[in-house]
């Protein structure tokens, strides 16, 4: 009976445990975030947030499959001049530290993929592309290189500079030439296999609130990260100048 009686209470607090979560990470202190911008104040802490990110220092390891609620409570202190948008959220990583940006893994849809019909050097501001007369470009788009029909090369960090959108244009020969703003880190050469990704947010956002002088809660729970995220590291960033945002209970919890 007592031996019973011992395993229901076991059992109970596995449960509660359980059904609570594990905080993974827990931002009350200064020493959490990567930099020195976050002091405390009269018990508060207080971050000097402005338009550079303010990281976690440590990533946080994350295992698909499992349920991660992210949270945090923030106050812009005083009344900022002019808009001061607040930025909460994550920053994805893969397990060799490399970051995931969402032009790494956001294909145009439906699946736009053709290859190079010409060598492109590194240097150059134009690609020529086969069989995309018909391409609907985006003004934020971006081509991976060395694409996979099956995808399985997502998260793709090999991506071609923003496109020009004013110089794309069909030649003669109908295959497309496509002007990009910035030149070429390196070479391609023709028959490379390419895919059009759109760009999109600088990070995965919790929370975004332009409210000032008063608290603001965040939380979100997560099932998947971007394909190939093995970590995460918490985010925040003020559309503001330098300015005082008091922060608190900024945690993750893995369930």
């Amino acid at each position: 009976m007592v031996k019973k009686v011992l395993m229901s209470l076991m059992f109970a607090v596995f449960a509660l445990s359980v059904s609570a979560g594990t905080v993974i990470f827990d931002g009350s202190s200064p020493d959490a975030w990567a930099d020195n911008r976050v002091s405390v104040q009269d018990g508060l802490m207080v971050a000097q947030l402005g338009f550079r990110p303010l990281f976690s220092k440590e990533a946080v390891p994350v295992i698909r499959g499992r349920k991660y609620t992210i949270s945090g409570e923030f106050r812009v202190i005083g009344k900022p001049q002019g808009r001061a948008t607040l930025y909460f959220g994550i920053t994805p990583f893969t397990a060799d530290g490399q970051e995931i940006t969402h032009a790494a893994v956001a294909t145009a849809e439906p699946q736009l993929i053709t290859t190079l019909a010409a060598d492109a050097k590194k240097g150059d501001k134009v690609l020529i592309l086969n069989n995309a007369a018909n391409w609907k470009f985006l003004a934020h788009g971006r081509l991976a290189f060395n694409a996979r029909e099956d995808r399985s090369d997502l998260p793709n960090m090999d991506l071609s500079p923003f496109f020009d959108m004013n110089k794309i244009k069909v030649r003669e020969d109908g295959s497309v030439e496509v002007a990009l703003k910035q030149p070429l880190a390196k070479d391609y050469p023709a028959g490379t296999k390419v895919r059009q990704h759109r760009s999109g947010n600088a990070f995965v956002y919790v929370g975004i609130s332009d409210k000032s002088d008063e608290w603001v809660s965040f939380s979100q729970t997560f099932n998947n990260f971007y394909i190939g995220t093995a970590k995460i590291k918490l985010t925040i960033r003020l559309l503001q100048r330098q300015w005082p945002v008091e922060i608190r209970n900024i945690r993750v919890i893995a369930e």
